[in-house]
């Protein structure tokens, strides 16, 4: 009999297409170091039973426990509310950036080393999120890639949800999507499409499409 199930590293799969390593966690019993680069020891006994769930001090979770029970860590939520319509995913296989900038004035001071200083505005959050999107029976993910397109295009408003996302979204989950990118594919897994998107915190009630 030819068997049916297929394994994909998704790790390499992440190295080839955004040419770096997410940080994982190996098996306990295997005793490797958590990444690939740097390593370090755990010598104390994880009390936390399997299918824990972590929650922020928001009470979001962190994790969720997939279907074959193992953890998923950090997935996010993405949503476009268009009137009484709205478009959502769940983004299971992702890793999140967050890039935090200030507009600093920079003033110099006549004979001395250096300048003066001040912090004038706070940028916008920026986060970029990097994964897969991945197809059921193998099949190509057709529903999910719309959907992520909709929600791209989608002029009402986007909110980005999820336990890690929202430590740093403390007025409010609008964002706005500044791009989105799916790489150019050579063969390998079918169902299995790469992406990659950057946002932006969106506090301001409209936003304006020129």
């Amino acid at each position: 009999m030819f068997s049916t199930n297929t394994v994909v590293d998704l790790v390499k799969l992440y190295k080839t297409y955004f040419a770096n390593n997410p940080y994982f966690i190996t098996d306990k019993d295997s005793m490797q170091p958590t990444t690939e680069e740097i390593g370090y020891s755990i010598t104390s006994e994880n009390t936390r039973p399997k299918g824990s769930i972590d929650y922020s001090s928001k009470n979001i979770p962190f994790n969720k426990i997939g279907a074959y029970g193992q953890s998923i860590w950090f997935p996010v939520k993405l949503r476009a509310v268009e009137g009484s319509l709205f478009t959502e995913i769940e983004i299971e296989a992702c890793t999140v950036g967050v890039n935090l900038m200030k507009d600093i004035i920079r003033t110099p001071v006549s004979e001395r080393k250096g300048k003066v200083k001040e912090c004038f505005a706070i940028d916008d959050y920026r986060f970029t999120i990097k994964g897969f999107l991945i197809g059921k029976n193998q099949l190509v993910p057709e529903d999910q890639i719309n959907k992520l397109k909709k929600i791209f295009e989608s002029p009402g408003e986007i909110e980005l949800k999820g336990g890690y996302p929202e430590i740093f979204l403390e007025d409010s989950c609008r964002v706005a999507i500044s791009s989105l990118d799916f790489p150019e594919v050579q063969g390998k897994a079918v169902w299995i499409r790469p992406f990659s998107m950057i946002l932006e915190t969106d506090y301001i009630e409209d936003l304006i499409i020129t």
